[in-house]
């Protein structure tokens, strides 16, 4: 049974006034339009729900059970508006975002720097974290949006790329040189690669894109590739690249500002492999304006971290 909450209401003024012509006035309506909602209400739920008199207008037994619980609902209904309120104020003045440890190494510092400038007085509260754990933070609403790798179509997530960054090839020159300026599938086939676990790419080829994890895509080459290891942290491939235990393949930006001369990072071709970092939100979810101030703020940092700008629209 679906009840108009405006009758309730009309029904609950004019039996806690115990008359029709005050509730009339309180309310803003004619004694005989407030007539008419209760006799609709009393119609809708088949009670009769007031007693009127010449002089007095009192609640039946059913109109005196129903009062009760329709002064609870309202109190109740009040406490929830006030807390979504208040909630809506307090993230105004608050932030709590994740992101992905290979995005945060070379970005946040500065991100952080330049957001304090605008919005001093906005608390922040970062998580490190994989899209692993996330995305279901995101969800559960725990963070209010996460800076992340490409993520595939979640039907209760949305996605907004903020920038493509190719992947590249670490190498210590002392252990492997003689090597071209960029590497393709076929050098890759002749060298141990040191590669990340559980991250998402891009293979673009012939003006295809095809997603899959990097240790999937190197797994499905036709080329008979040696994976001499793989590692959770983009700052554990590095020092074991810098040590001429393998090729790292790392994203861009999470080569460090500062390597060792001997370690030298080229480019990946044939296909050229590339991931897309965006945010995360919820779907539907509006953010506020400081967070929606800290993505922007984080799309030209990542621009301006060397990273290849993103040559299409936005997804």
């Amino acid at each position: 049974m679906s009840i108009n909450l405006k009758l309730l209401h009309t029904f609950a003024r004019v039996a806690q006034l115990r008359s029709f012509k005050r509730a009339a006035e309180e309310l803003g309506r004619t004694s005989s339009a407030i007539s008419m909602q209760i006799s609709e209400l009393e119609g809708q739920i088949g009670l009769k729900l007031l007693e009127r008199t010449t002089r007095n207008v009192t609640p039946t037994p059913d109109g005196a059970t129903l009062l009760e619980h329709v002064q609870d609902s309202m109190k109740s209904l009040e406490t929830g508006i006030a807390e979504a309120r208040d909630a809506a104020e307090r993230r105004k003045g608050r932030v709590v975002f994740g992101c992905a440890p290979t995005v945060a190494a070379n970005t946040l510092a500065s991100v952080l720097t330049q957001f304090r400038a605008s919005f001093p007085d906005v608390s922040l509260h970062i998580r490190e974290m994989t899209s692993t754990t996330l995305l279901p933070a995101v969800r559960n609403r725990e963070i209010d949006f996460g800076i992340t790798p490409f993520v595939q179509a979640k039907s209760d997530l949305t996605f907004k790329r903020l920038l493509r960054e190719p992947l590249v090839a670490l190498v210590s020159v002392h252990h492997f040189p003689g090597l071209p300026d960029a590497l393709s599938l076929e050098h890759l086939a002749k060298l141990p690669l040191l590669v990340m676990q559980g991250m998402p790419v891009i293979a673009l080829h012939d003006q295809r894109e095809t997603s899959m994890l990097l240790t999937e895509f190197l797994e499905s080459c036709r080329q008979s590739l040696n994976i001499a290891c793989s590692v959770r942290q983009a700052a554990t491939l590095v020092d074991l690249a810098a040590s001429g235990l393998g090729i790292g393949i790392v994203p861009k930006l999470a080569v460090p500002a500062k390597m060792a001369q001997e370690v030298r990072m080229l480019p990946l071709t044939e296909p050229q492999i590339v991931r897309d970092i965006g945010i995360a939100t919820l779907k539907g979810e509006v953010l506020s304006e400081p967070s929606v101030a800290l993505a922007r703020i984080f799309k030209e940092q990542l621009n301006h971290t060397g990273a290849s700008e993103d040559p299409t629209p936005d997804k």
